[in-house]
């Protein structure tokens, strides 16, 4: 385990995944802890796809590849390369077996660092092959509720302003192309039927805070530059936890014709060029 801290905030990390495992502002547990009776993971990275291909398979170059839910980067381990009290950086790179499964030379560096009472995350895909690199990546950390008391539906999702919210509409793990307009708006209510359909997936979101409406306290993640952003607690449960997902990319649509090159949203890197997008975590008092 690896621990960042400063007055205020505690971290740890670990090496498996590169994967944020606890977060502590002013002595609380903001992070989920992973009770695998609803969900085992914590913060996993989704790399190099986000989301499901369509029956877990993708081509590339007349040849068929798999490719788990979420991509392999949430279960290998990564080499931490640099370490200090407030800051972590972690690698890893293509191997023999990565190959087998996405057959790309790269590397990819997660960065943990504390600023103050904020947690930046940042994440660097370098290019290492000589054909452009064909990916997604994402957050998916979750966070506890109640972390400021009451129940699960004393919270909302706040999105800093009023804006026109249409909900990207899935079909099992996949995009089917169709939107439901949720009109203007700048707050959803949680309550755990919401998740029924499993996620909420929107576009362009650059703030979302999970707030506790009585007292106004809330998890604010800060993620401009990002493409899609995903709400989700596992449907048909009682899970104390909401995730918040800044992706850039998102699961296969449902006609999808499987080649990556040709997937929407897909990110595709120069060769020996680097890909870099931060999103930022602090509790609001």
């Amino acid at each position: 385990m690896i621990h960042l801290h400063n007055e205020n905030v505690n971290v740890t990390l670990k090496a498996q995944g590169a994967e944020l495992t606890s977060w502590e502002v002013f002595g609380t547990e903001l992070l989920w802890q992973g009770d695998p009776t609803y969900w085992g993971r914590q913060a996993p990275i989704l790399f190099p796809f986000v989301g499901r291909l369509l029956d877990d398979r993708y081509l590339y170059d007349g040849s068929t590849y798999t490719m788990s839910q979420h991509g392999f980067a949430r279960d290998e381990l990564f080499e931490l390369v640099a370490s200090s009290d407030t800051h972590a950086r972690f690698k890893l790179q293509a191997t023999t077996e990565t190959r087998t499964h996405y057959p790309f030379q790269f590397e990819l560096f997660v960065e943990y660092r504390l600023i103050g009472e904020e947690l930046t995350i940042t994440y660097h895909v370098h290019n290492r092959d000589d054909v452009p690199l064909p990916f997604s990546i994402g957050g998916h950390p979750a966070f506890n509720i109640p972390f400021a008391g009451g129940a699960f539906e004393d919270y909302t999702i706040d999105f800093g302003e009023t804006r026109p919210l249409d909900r990207l509409l899935l079909e099992g793990p996949y995009l089917t192309g169709a939107y439901q307009p949720l009109g203007e708006r700048r707050y959803i209510p949680l309550t755990h039927s919401l998740f029924d359909q499993d996620a909420l997936i929107f576009e362009n979101v650059e703030y979302a805070a999970l707030r506790h409406e009585p007292t106004g306290r809330a998890i604010v993640m800060e993620c401009p530059s990002f493409t899609h952003f995903g709400i989700w607690s596992p449907p048909k449960s009682d899970a104390p936890f909401v995730c918040l997902e800044p992706w850039f990319g998102h699961a296969d649509y449902t006609g999808h014709r499987k080649d990556i090159r040709q997937k929407e949203d897909m990110q595709l890197l120069a060769p020996n060029e680097t890909f870099e997008a931060t999103y930022t975590l602090y509790l609001e008092t």
